[in-house]
């Protein structure tokens, strides 16, 4: 058995807990939400590495439920998405 590794590999990502954007995103869920419960969990996205090394305050958040994610009835409920567009307007009016 001959284990070879592709010319193209992901790179993990952690968050600045420290920074302007993770501020304004955990404020502005425990604003809508009543708490914000920030949590770390493992997958892949894209260029997301990229973007953080090009100097982007890169944060990562979801509004459905972790539960459905990937399953084969996914869903998510209308008023979590109405949150989300809550939460979001806040966050650009705490960073602008």
């Amino acid at each position: 058995l001959e284990l070879t590794w592709g010319s193209h590999q992901l790179s993990g990502v952690a968050c600045n807990l420290k920074s302007k954007g993770f501020a304004a995103l955990t404020k502005s869920i425990e604003e809508v939400k009543g708490e914000a419960k920030p949590f770390s969990i493992t997958g892949s996205l894209p260029l997301v590495k990229e973007l953080q090394e090009a100097g982007f305050d890169l944060q990562i958040t979801g509004f459905g439920l972790s539960s459905t994610y990937h399953a084969d009835n996914e869903y998510c409920l209308l008023s979590d998405m109405q949150d989300a567009i809550k939460v979001m307007a806040r966050i650009i009016a705490k960073i602008n």
